[in-house]
């Protein structure tokens, strides 16, 4: 009874350290920040963040009440806002309530640049001011996550995309060239014509 015992707390403690690193993973995925009695938890919404994939903000907010209580808070779109950024870029999002997650607020976006984004928060959370910088989880390429890694039929969209592109450019480029030959020969048969009419005398 004994060995049985050892075998099953054995087999726990095997469980616990298998799903250590997904319990680290999932904790540092969002970042949590302190603004007076409140608290914000920030991350994607969709982890991991992938390039040209549909993607958003993961924002909860937690009232800590000096009671000891806690409560989701609602209605914080009309209050507060977000800019996200890239490098130099950065675009405003109006935050909306996530379906079915009291407390929670998204936006959409497509990440198309790989690297680090940045999510501002401001506004207010009742009378408290909320100003906050968080940096989200890198974006990733999405080759990180393709399979079968370079896949012919990949290749050959990706082929077909920038060929249809360089066509594209290639007619506008031809639609300009001939304006100019157009141009230019109505200005020489203007000259020639010019050149032919007889001069009046003075």
């Amino acid at each position: 009874m004994h060995r049985s015992l050892r075998v099953w707390v054995f087999a726990i403690a095997i469980g616990l350290v298998a799903a250590l690193p997904l319990a680290v993973r999932s904790a540092s995925a969002h970042e949590h920040v302190i603004v007076g009695e409140y608290e914000m938890i920030v991350g994607w919404r969709d982890e991991p963040a992938v390039a040209g994939y549909l993607n958003g903000l993961d924002l909860g907010i937690e009232h800590h009440f000096t009671n000891g209580t806690t409560a989701w808070v609602l209605g914080a779109e009309g209050n507060l806002t977000a800019v996200l950024s890239t490098g130099l870029k950065n675009v405003s999002k109006a935050l909306e309530p996530q379906f079915g997650r009291d407390g929670w607020y998204t936006f959409n976006v497509i990440p198309t640049r790989v690297g680090t984004y940045h999510v501002r928060i401001t506004g207010m959370l009742g009378t408290t001011p909320v100003d906050k910088t968080v940096a989200l989880d890198d974006v990733a390429p999405a080759s990180d996550l393709a399979f079968p890694a370079g896949d012919p039929q990949t290749q050959l969209d990706a082929a077909n995309a920038a060929i249809a592109g360089l066509q594209g450019q290639l007619t506008l480029a031809l639609i300009v060239a001939s304006l100019s030959i157009i141009v230019a020969v109505i200005g020489i048969a203007m000259g020639w014509r010019m050149s032919r009419s007889p001069r009046k005398e003075p």
